[in-house]
């Protein structure tokens, strides 16, 4: 009963210490070392776990749980995505990115995502570990530091179809496209379009360029 009281006067304190930061809802869980800027929206029943920073704009729909994760000015986070890992890693996304509904980022090791990057729902899974060691080799579910990792780099104005495996180590340059349903095991050239299982290069992305919209 105490635990519960103390719970709850924590999720008080929290939600008093960002209620001048946007609009953030009330039944939003907010751990520690969680810094807002002002114009945030956090829907309902997001969890901001630890060291979760949200720069002026940002949007984190509902359900959606984050932590160790940096996130840029005028970014948006759909519904249900989760950000989850095992290691000292961590994820930094830039300026103005979607990520689309039950996407999985993984800070097991650094995770970089550049500006105008958008990452299209449902089920892309961004990876920075691989446990096929670990299971090839029968260890234990518990040795996770048996697990490999690798960081993933995806540069500016990137776009990721939904349903995509992102494996470790990859780097995704930058104006590339990935089609829906591919797995990248290796890099992606800049102005390039990929697809496929395991994702090949179709075509020069050159002519998808068009001159961007400023206010």
């Amino acid at each position: 009963m105490r635990n519960l009281a103390s719970e709850w006067l924590r999720h008080l304190i929290n939600h008093w210490k960002f209620r001048d930061r946007g609009e953030i809802a009330f039944t939003a869980k907010i751990g520690r070392n969680v810094w807002m800027a002002d114009n945030v929206v956090v829907r309902p029943y997001v969890r901001l776990e630890e060291s979760v920073r949200l720069h002026r704009g940002c949007v984190v729909g509902d359900h959606a749980v984050l932590s160790r994760i940096e996130v840029g000015e005028g970014s948006q986070i759909e519904h249900g995505v989760v950000v989850t890992g095992c290691g000292s890693g961590r994820i930094v996304i830039g300026s103005e990115c979607y990520i689309g509904i039950y996407n999985v980022l993984d800070w097991s090791d650094n995770l970089t995502i550049g500006d105008f990057v958008h990452v299209a729902g449902p089920s892309t899974g961004i990876w920075t570990h691989s446990s096929v060691g670990q299971a090839l080799a029968a260890d234990m579910l518990a040795a996770k530091e048996k697990r490999e990792t690798k960081p993933v780099v995806i540069e500016d104005c990137v776009y990721i179809g939904g349903n995509c495996t992102i494996y470790p180590g990859v780097r995704i340059g930058h104006h590339s496209v990935v089609a829906p349903n591919s797995a990248v095991n290796r890099d992606v050239p800049p102005y390039t379009m990929v697809g496929g299982v395991p994702a090949k290069i179709i075509t020069s992305c050159n002519e998808l360029k068009r001159k961007p919209t400023k206010e």
